[in-house]
């Protein structure tokens, strides 16, 4: 706010001179005459020049400086004038003979906490007499060192803080000022920091004790007139005489939530209800029932956000930064809730075939009841139909999912073709502008461009190489998501193949006790080919990874005789080189060579141990199902000879070049162990994790001694080389050679040997280079190996003998059946409430083209105006409704017979303008509604009407939508209005921004400054800028807005302070217009429930008493005080736009609880079509009850 107090300054008083005070370390003259600050004022003058200097290199150094400039703190632009800073004769001025020639200084509370530690005075501190200190002088803060007339603390309630109140308290003055509005920023106690920036606490009180005691409720008359001897209050009612402030009106806008926002926020008031304990009357549902205050404060919170936009709370990340693409629109919504649920069905339903196969299996087992085979064969073929009904949904999914996949390549395709035709045409209009000479290589620019294309696209199909159906999908989230998705449909397609052969199988065997024979042959036939089916792609994965492993293909990759090298291979040396010509021989002789006769034949055998057949037998016959046990133990010992591989082949690169890679160094790693417990169980967990071959391998003790055999092998070979190795020999040679005298023949010698050792290490590291590369494909055929055999054996596994953990067979068969009775009842809920979106959908789709037909009752077949949809999308009127629910049998749906609970189906009605929404029914009965009428300032239909009739682009939600149309309206209304767009969440404020900038309305953060401007100034004079958005709890004060006029508050505030500081940025001295404060809220939910306590609290600002003029803000003074006073006996306040008593929250969720008895008795209803539906209905023993014995049905929040 310094830049606005200086513009205010300007304007209302421009005969005073400002300065802007930003620390102690920014100020242009000596604080005080020492060396430390000449050595500062010198270091911040050449800090400037550099600062000039960089401005001066052009836009380019503008815009990477950009950036950065960002996060620094906002320099305020001073006028251009006299240097202040020298007196007549051109000396520099000291601090406090240069701030006397100004009237005003301007700081922040942020300068004021960095100032702290200068502030306070340096510690005494004893000091030898013959010693000499340095860097004694200290920096002092030049706030301190003057005597001010009078300190204002603007704001003040914000003073809170350590830092900040002890530097307040230490700057000298004559007198003190604090200004607020809200001097308590949360409690009455937070006036302790007021009272010490103004010197009241230390002379008056003294001690925080005698503070704590001052604000019990037993000094409640005493406070008052203590804080009235030292405070003035002037309301704008007092002085409304003085001010010229134009009218403000104040406006409730409600918004019905779309099919959409009201499924979730449906959803998380279940799952809010759920965690609180309570059912929708507001009723414990257990005994012993405690309150939690801080669950059902969060618990408010998480619908209010929803009430906005269901993603608030999902999009923001730490530091307030957002995820890109986050943002979903509702139809994406939409499609993740029917995709979800889609999910949770098959997940039950799967469960449930399983429980079918399992009880098939144990009633075989019981050989006390009569036709068991026969029981477990209707079983079986119960678990058959289920499990090929489950498969062909599945399909019908995937290939629904195919055709959008094909709609995917279409639209990228098109892209990639029209960017291919404009790079074209751009190069077309380039070579046609170009000069003649530059014309020769236009035929070598297109190539280039097409080769481009073509290359972009070719690398596009290598990357989804392995799944042929997914080329061609546009590499954007919408296509990773879709192979996401088309991965996810075919591991659960195989998982129901797993599950029929599972089935079939199992009937194979029973056909087989019952001697059906050609039923057994067909069964097991059935099986087999499933069985098949299931291992094809991992079995033709592993032949393709054997397949490289051929002779044939591996002498195309390299020659395995080139491992071994001819000897002698140097000649024999000179006087000085001799030993070392023969040393290289020797190691070749006995290291290299030995090395790669040894890698042959280990290579061989790992080759011949991976190439056997995957079924274990020489032909394709069936398995038995123990392959995966026979030929683990071929892949164990593949393992331990592929490691030592990689290790030998690690060592003879060692022994040529005498280094190791990284990788091979930690394989092989020895180390010395301590013999202590500790110390030999952390190595053997170590040595664990580090040798551990793979997952589906388990080392046996013969294996174990088989890699130490081999391990000796490769060792005896390493000591061979005493550390030295050809690379060694190449240093000894090269440093003689330059000893050599030029004319000494042995020169000769040496330099050819030199060269051939060169060549040997070139070409023996090429060559392990591609041992390294037939390594992969030898690991990969391991790798895939296993995958085949972990496959089968999850197929063989599937078909073991059942087993049971309880106590007795019959109690095993007895839970088989209850859990299946409890999924058969979640599958048809989650059956019906798929029904049910797919019916939003398709109300969506033909919300323009509805018919008549779906305006009558399924019942009574009649047209009607209010009714009910349920879970399952049936949709019946009021009467029929009410008097299906007395029924006893009124917990089905009258169609489908589906269970319905009554707390949630939908209450709607088909012309609102005609008639409410009827209530909602709570076990079976009308759920109590107050018929107490709050009289509110709502907005003019038409207006609305007209305002819903806009267009507008995006789907953003209902309320949010309705912003964006009520903003375009009013460009046409009222063209250069601006307006303000309060949110508690910032994740809303985000959605709001995109909302508006692709509707082409501009709009600006208050975080966004820009090239030294900051955002409310550059709101205030650029005429582009029509809309502020603003956090209602964390920027609502002390802003001058007045250059605005209508504030639009997203959702019903309950910290009604926030409420009147967020509209007082408009209503305020210098407003030139009427100005109006709209307030949404959503219909049926937790918001209508908070205006309505306000209304009855006498602090609403929008009942038509109190919705135009001044506020008067007695009454929300009273509300914080007593908020206050409650919140003490609570260890930790939560700050912000919180609900701070418990009954307040409670009165929230279930208003009727809390409404007076007069106004819960039921009305006679004259729309009601069927009047022995309400004779059966009505519960006046119910409705008398007091409120607080909880046994009136709970709170009306689905509403249509």
């Amino acid at each position: 706010l310094a830049s606005q107090w200086v513009d205010e300054i300007k304007a209302h008083a421009p005969s005073l001179k400002v300065l802007v005070y930003d620390g102690w370390s920014k100020v242009e003259v000596p604080i005080t005459r020492s060396q430390l600050e000449a050595d500062r004022i010198k270091a911040l003058r050449l800090e400037k020049k550099a600062q000039q200097k960089g401005k001066g290199k052009g836009k380019a150094a503008e815009s990477k400086s950009k950036a950065k400039s960002r996060a620094k703190p906002e320099p305020v632009v001073k006028d251009e004038g006299p240097d202040m800073t020298r007196d007549s004769d051109g000396n520099l001025l000291e601090w406090c003979d240069y701030v006397q020639q100004f009237d005003i200084v301007v700081t922040t509370y942020q300068v004021l906490r960095s100032d702290f530690n200068v502030a306070r005075a340096p510690p005494v501190r004893p000091r030898r007499e013959d010693v000499v200190y340095l860097n004694v002088d200290r920096p002092r803060s030049p706030l301190v060192m003057v005597e001010w007339n009078r300190v204002i603390m603007d704001e003040v309630q914000m003073v809170g803080g350590a830092n900040l109140e002890d530097m307040v308290s230490l700057i000298p003055r004559l007198s003190s000022f604090a200004v607020s509005g809200t001097p308590a920023r949360a409690q009455i106690s937070d006036l302790i920091h007021v009272l010490k920036f103004l010197r009241v606490f230390e002379h008056t009180i003294g001690s925080a004790k005698l503070w704590k005691r001052l604000i019990k409720p037993g000094f409640a008359p005493s406070f008052p007139r203590f804080f009235q001897h030292y405070a003035i209050r002037t309301t704008k009612a007092s002085v409304k005489q003085e001010l010229t402030i134009p009218q403000q009106t104040r406006y409730l806008v409600p918004i019905e939530l779309g099919r959409i926002k009201q499924h979730v926020y449906d959803q998380a008031l279940e799952a809010v209800l759920l965690e609180l304990g309570l059912d929708a009357r507001g009723v414990a549902a257990s005994e012993g029932w405690e309150i939690d205050g801080s669950l059902l404060r969060s618990s408010i919170r998480r619908l209010r956000g929803i009430c906005t936009h269901p993603q608030v709370g999902q999009l923001q990340k730490k530091g307030d930064t957002y995820k890109q693409g986050a943002l979903k629109s509702m139809d994406a919504v939409l499609e993740n809730m029917r995709d979800q649920n889609w999910k949770n069905v098959m997940e039950d339903w799967k469960a449930k075939i399983q429980l079918i196969i399992r009880y098939a299996q144990l009633i075989q087992q019981n050989d006390g009841m009569a036709h068991i085979h026969e029981r477990a064969l209707e079983a079986l073929e119960l678990a058959e139909k289920e499990i090929n009904d489950h498969i062909q949904e599945i399909n019908a999914v995937l290939e629904e999912h195919h055709e959008r996949g094909e709609l995917l390549k279409q639209e990228a395709a098109a892209r990639r073709h029209a960017q291919q035709e404009a790079a074209i045409e751009a190069q077309q209009e380039q070579e046609a502008s170009t000069s003649s000479s530059s014309n020769l290589n236009k035929g070598k620019g297109n190539a280039v461009d097409q080769d481009q294309f073509d290359g972009d696209d070719h690398n596009g199909d290598e990357d989804e190489e392995e799944n042929v159906e997914d080329k061609g999908l546009p590499k954007t989230p919408a296509g990773k998501e879709h192979r996401a998705r088309t991965q996810a449909l075919k591991a659960r397609l195989r998982e129901g193949r797993l599950t029929l052969h599972r089935v079939k199988f199992l009937m194979g065997d029973v056909f087989h006790v019952l001697q059906r024979s050609k039923d057994e042959d067909a069964a097991y036939e059935d099986a087999e080919k499933l069985r098949r089916e299931l291992l094809k792609v991992s079995e033709d994965d592993a032949t393709r990874a054997m397949s490289q492993l051929d002779e044939e293909l591996t002498k195309k990759r390299y020659n395995a005789k080139d491992l071994h090298i001819k000897l002698p291979y140097l000649g024999q040396g000179g006087i000085r080189s001799s030993d070392l010509m023969e040393e290289a021989n020797e190691i070749i002789e006995e290291v290299l060579n030995e090395q790669s006769a040894l890698l042959l034949e280990w290579r061989a055998h790992i080759v011949d141990l991976l190439t056997q057949p995957l079924t274990g037998k020489a032909d394709d016959s069936e398995g038995d199902g123990q392959e995966y046990q026979r030929n683990l133990d071929n892949q164990g010992e593949a393992e331990v000879y592929m490691q030592a591989y990689a290790a030998l082949l690690a060592d003879r690169r060692e022994a040529l070049i005498n280094e190791r890679t990284l990788l091979a160094a930690h394989d092989v790693r020895e180390k010395k162990l301590r013999h202590t417990k500790a110390a030999m169980k952390a190595a053997a967990q170590l040595m664990d994790l580090n040798a551990a071959p793979a997952d589906d391998v388990d080392l046996q003790p013969e294996h174990e001694v088989m890699y130490k055999g081999l391990s000796d092998k490769r060792k005896e070979l390493l000591k061979l080389m005493e550390g030295r190795a050809i690379k060694s020999i190449l240093v000894d040679l090269n440093a003689i050679l330059q000893r050599l005298p030029d004319k000494d023949k042995e020169k000769d010698l040496v330099a050819p040997a030199i060269a051939d050792i060169r060549r040997l290490m070139t070409s023996q590291s090429q060559l392990h280079d591609k041992l390294d590369a037939d390594l992969v494909l030898i690991r990969k055929a391991f790798n895939e190996r296993i995958l085949y055999f972990r496959q089968l054996q999850e197929i063989s596994d599937s078909v073991a003998e059942v087993e049971w953990e309880h106590p007795s067979l019959a109690d095993a068969i007895e839970d088989c059946l209850h859990e299946r009775t409890e999924l058969d009842g979640k599958i048809n809920t989650n059956r019906a409430r798929h029904r049910y979106l797919v019916n939003i959908v398709k109300k969506g789709a033909t919300a323009d083209s509805q018919d008549d037909e779906e305006n009558a009752c399924i019942l009574c077949r009649c047209d009607f105006i209010r009714g009910f949809i349920t879970q399952c999308a049936h949709i019946f009127c009021e009467g029929c409704m009410k008097a299906w629910l007395a029924r006893r049998e009124g917990k089905t749906c009258p169609v489908c017979r589906v269970a319905i609970n009554p707390d949630t189906v939908q209450r709607f009605t088909v012309n609102p303008t005609e008639a409410e929404a009827p209530q909602q029914p709570v076990d079976g009965f009308a759920t109590p509604q107050s018929t107490r009428k709050i009289s509110y300032n709502l907005m003019d239909p038409g207006a609305f009407d007209e305002i819903q009739k806009v267009e507008s682009l995006g789907d953003f939600g209902s309320k949010i939508q309705t912003l964006v149309r009520h903003l375009l309206y009013l460009q046409t209304e009222d063209p250069g209005a601006k307006s303000i767009v309060f949110s508690a969440w910032a994740d809303s404020l985000h959605i709001v921004e995109w909302a508006l900038h692709t509707n082409g309305i501009r709009c600006l953060r208050i975080d966004q400054n820009s090239k030294g401007e900051s955002a409310g100034k550059k709101f205030r004079t650029d005429p582009d800028i029509l809309v502020l958005l603003l956090h209602g709890e964390r920027e609502n004060a002390g802003l001058n807005v007045t250059c605005a006029s209508r504030v639009f508050l997203l959702e019903s505030v309950v910290h009604h302070s926030f409420e009147v500081q967020a509209i007082a940025r408009i209503d305020r001295m210098g407003q030139t217009r009427p100005t109006e404060v709209y307030c949404y809220y959503a219909e049926g939910t937790v918001e209508r429930n908070i205006l309505d306590l306000a209304a009855r609290k006498g602090l609403s600002l929008y009942t038509k008493d109190k919705a135009a003029g001044t506020l008067d803000v007695s009454s929300f003074s009273q509300e914080n005080e007593q908020k206050a006073i409650d919140s003490l006996i609570k260890k930790k306040l939560q700050k912000g736009d919180f609900i701070f008593k418990i009954d307040d929250m409670l009165a929230i969720l279930f208003p009727h609880m809390f409404e007076e008895i007069e106004y819960l008795v039921p009305q006679e209803d004259d729309d009601v079509e069927m009047a022995e539906a309400d004779a059966l209905t009505t519960t006046p023993t119910r409705s008398a009850r007091p409120s607080y014995q909880n046994a009136v049905a709970g709170p009306s929040r689905l509403a249509q």
